[in-house]
């Protein structure tokens, strides 16, 4: 069965209808503000009604361009509600852009049944519901079921065990998704990005410092990706997210060079992991 042509001009933001699951702060506020300004209608999807508030406000204010709702994805009918929603405030659905998440840092040795089903609810779960509702209408169109995972997916790195376990999850739920959604006219796309540059984080990296003392981790735990990479520019990746979009990629890594180390303990595991833990320790004694 091949799959049904996508419409003309799919990959003109404009008058699309997107929603921004985690478009509330971080990563996902930057993505929502450049597709509104492309022109796209955009509802962002926040766990708490003051958060929705405060991120329209940074969001183009053009009338009904940017709407907003507040919804935990992870608990039953979330995800469906928030698509009905799109349904019926833009008249439909054309793409779904799936930016939340927990990040940490632990010891995976320390690190429980319970705790780490809380990394794959926040990481992986509260995906599911919300695609399962959205996907007719974006393969209809012929639109973007984008997520947005992580390098931890991909590279295990000290004291990022319950994260990257979380995102490998992540990873193989989406490659699953591509399978099935793809045949239907969807473009599916990972996201797997290096840590990157918050608004508010200032020169300091310091996000991890109450978590990595409380557990008793080395200082080295609270580095940027548990390693010595530098935070991406936000803008930056979310003009190659569309980008991506527009090409329509199966997936997305930055920086490059983790690209390559991936590839090299996917092909040769025993050379690549011996090299990543290389690279972690001269990055730690670096920093150190």
């Amino acid at each position: 069965m091949h799959a049904p042509p996508p419409p003309p001009h799919r990959d003109d933001w404009r008058a699309r209808r997107v929603i921004v699951a985690g478009g509330t702060s971080g990563f996902g506020l930057v993505l929502a503000r450049h597709l509104a300004e492309r022109g796209a209608r955009v509802l962002v999807v926040g766990r708490s009604a003051e958060g929705v508030r405060e991120a329209l406000g940074k969001l183009p204010d053009a009338p009904g361009r940017c709407l907003g709702t507040a919804a935990d994805l992870a608990r039953p009918g979330e995800g469906g509600r928030v698509v009905g929603e799109a349904l019926d405030r833009f008249g439909g659905l054309d793409d779904l852009f799936f930016c939340v998440g927990r990040s940490g840092r632990a010891s995976i040795l320390a690190t429980g049944a319970t705790e780490l089903a809380g990394y794959l609810e926040a990481n992986v779960l509260a995906a599911v519901e919300i695609t399962a509702a959205a996907v007719d209408d974006v393969a209809r169109s012929g639109g973007h079921m984008v997520y947005l995972g992580s390098l931890a997916g991909k590279l295990v790195t000290p004291w990022m065990g319950p994260y990257a376990v979380a995102k490998s999850a992540l990873a193989a739920y989406v490659d699953a998704v591509r399978l099935e959604a793809a045949p239907r006219g969807a473009h599916v796309l990972l996201v797997s990005p290096g840590p990157i540059r918050r608004v508010d984080d200032g020169e300091a990296f310091d996000r991890y410092a109450a978590e990595v003392a409380r557990a008793g981790l080395p200082p080295e735990a609270n580095r940027p990706g548990g390693g010595g990479l530098a935070r991406l520019d936000p803008d930056a990746l979310a003009r190659r997210v569309l980008e991506a979009c527009r090409r329509r990629h199966s997936e997305l890594v930055v920086p490059g060079k983790a690209a390559i180390l991936a590839g090299l303990v996917e092909w040769f595991p025993d050379l690549g992991r011996r090299l990543l833990a290389r690279v972690s320790r001269r990055d730690g004694k670096n920093e150190g």
